[in-house]
This record gives structure tokens, sequence and C-alpha cells, in this order.
């Protein structure tokens, strides 16, 4: 069993109604390890790595996917 904690945001995109479960969570992910993570900002993204949790000074323990690597999606053609 997998433990996943995140902001859980109400979303249906209108290109997928009725193919989405109309909810997705949000978590903090370190993409450090990723060369050119700003180019993939706002875009569909696969992600491979790892869940753990760290403890910070000032935010005490939050959940964290380490990103070993990432690549974009490519969107469906229309």
């Amino acid at each position: 069993m997998s433990y996943l904690e995140g902001k859980l945001r109400s979303h249906v995109p209108a290109e997928s109604e009725g193919e989405h479960t109309g909810y997705v969570l949000e978590i903090e992910v370190d993409m450090s390890a990723v060369g050119d993570a700003e180019g993939l900002v706002d875009e569909g993204v696969a992600i491979t790595g790892h869940v753990e949790i760290v403890d910070y000074p000032e935010r005490g323990k939050v959940l964290l996917f380490r990103a070993t690597s990432a690549a974009g999606m490519d969107e469906a053609p229309e």
C-alpha cells in the first residue's frame, strides 16, 4: 500500500470529461537531479523517482517525491 500526502484539488479537464476522477493530488517534487526541469514547468510530465519524508527545520516533516528522471509527455494529436 502507498501513502501520499499533498493538496487535493477538484479538477475535471474539459477534454477528458468522463475519463477523469475529478481530483488531482499535488505534492512537492525535488527536481534537482533533472537537467532541464525549468523547461518542463506547466507541461505534462512523466517522472520517476521515490517518495520520502524530509524533516525541514522550519516546515517540519514534508512528503517529497525525489525525481531521478523526467520527460515531457507528447500530447495526443487532435
